[in-house]
C-alpha cells in the first residue's frame, strides 16, 4: 500500500498520467466534432479509431518533445534567469521541433488513414497552423506554473516575508541554511546559527521558497545545500544527512532521506555541486 501511495506521490509520474488522461480526452473530443460523420448523432456514426490513436500518438510525442526540451533550459537557463528572450528561445524551439516531426507524422498518418491519393498542401497548411497554436497553448499550460516558480522563487535576492507574533521579517535566501518544524512550529535557521520562529506551517514555507534552491526532506525539514556536511547511503536504499555543525544542534544534526526520495533527492543536490 506504501508503494502505490508514494506512486501516485511521485510529480513526475503524476504528470505523464494526468498530461496523458488529458489528451486522451481531447483526442476524443476533437475526433468527434471535426468530422460530420464522427458525430454522434449522425445517422452513420462509426467510431472514430484510427483518428484518434493517431492524435493520442501525435500528443503524446509532442509532450515528449516539450517536456524534455523544458528540462534543458530548466536546467541550463532557467535556474540562473528567466526573461522574455529565454522564454522565446524555449518556446520557438520547441514549436521547432515539433515542427520537423509535422510533416512526415503527416504524410505517414495521412496515408495510412485515408491513402496516398487524399494528401493535400491545404489541408497540410491548415493542421500545421491548428496544431502549433494548440501546441502553443498547451505548453503555455503545462509549463506557465513552473516557469513562474523558477522566476519568482530562484532568485539569489529573492526575500522570504516571515510571519512572526503579528511582525514581519525579511530574510534572504543567502541567509537561510534550513527550515525545521518542531511540535507544531516552524522554525528557520539562518547561516550565522541564530534560528527564527514563524507563524507558518513547513507546507506554507515550502510553498514560497524556491524548489531550486530548497529540498523537502521529510515532513520535519526542508534543506539547502548549503547546510549540507555530508550524504551518505544507509541500509534499505535510505540516505543518512549529516548538516553542518555550525547551523545544527543535536537534535537536527542528522536526518534521513526515505528511498522513495534518495533519486529526488540526488537529482537536487547534484545541480549544487
Amino acid at each position: 500500500m506504501e508503494i502505490i501511495i508514494n506512486f501516485f506521490k511521485n510529480k513526475k509520474i503524476n504528470f505523464w498520467v494526468r498530461n496523458g488522461f488529458i489528451i486522451v480526452v481531447l483526442s476524443i473530443l476533437i475526433n468527434h466534432l471535426t468530422e460530420p460523420e464522427n458525430f454522434p448523432l449522425n445517422k452513420s456514426y462509426k467510431f472514430p479509431w484510427f483518428p484518434i490513436v493517431a492524435s493520442i500518438i501525435v500528443g503524446g510525442i509532442v509532450l515528449i518533445i516539450a517536456s524534455f526540451n523544458f528540462k534543458y533550459f530548466r536546467n541550463k537557463y532557467f535556474t540562473k534567469k528567466i526573461n522574455t528572450q529565454i522564454l522565446l528561445r524555449f518556446l520557438f524551439s520547441t514549436l521547432g521541433y515539433i515542427t520537423i516531426l509535422y510533416i512526415p507524422l503527416y504524410y505517414g498518418l495521412n496515408g495510412l488513414i485515408n491513402g496516398i491519393e487524399s494528401y493535400s498542401i491545404y489541408h497540410l497548411l491548415t493542421g500545421f497552423s491548428i496544431s502549433l497554436l494548440m501546441c502553443t497553448l498547451g505548453i503555455a499550460l503545462l509549463f506557465s506554473k513552473d516557469i513562474y516558480k523558477l522566476h519568482k522563487l530562484a532568485s539569489i535576492e529573492g526575500t522570504l516575508k516571515v510571519r512572526q507574533g503579528g511582525k514581519i521579517t525579511l530574510v534572504k535566501y543567502p541567509e537561510i541554511a534550513f527550515i525545521y518544524s518542531e511540535n507544531k512550529i516552524v522554525y528557520i535557521v539562518k547561516t550565522d546559527g541564530t534560528t527564527i520562529s514563524t507563524d507558518f506551517t513547513l507546507n506554507e514555507v515550502e510553498s514560497k521558497i524556491s524548489e531550486q534552491s530548497f529540498f523537502r526532506a521529510n515532513r520535519q525539514i526542508i534543506l539547502h545545500a548549503r547546510s549540507i556536511e555530508q550524504v551518505q547511503s544507509i541500509e534499505n536504499g535510505k540516505l543518512s544527512i549529516l548538516l553542518k555543525s555550525i547551523f545544527s544542534d543535536k537534535k537536527t544534526s542528522q536526518i534521513t532521506i526515505s528511498r522513495y526520495k534518495r533519486q529526488a533527492f540526488m537529482d537536487w543536490f547534484n545541480k549544487k555541486l
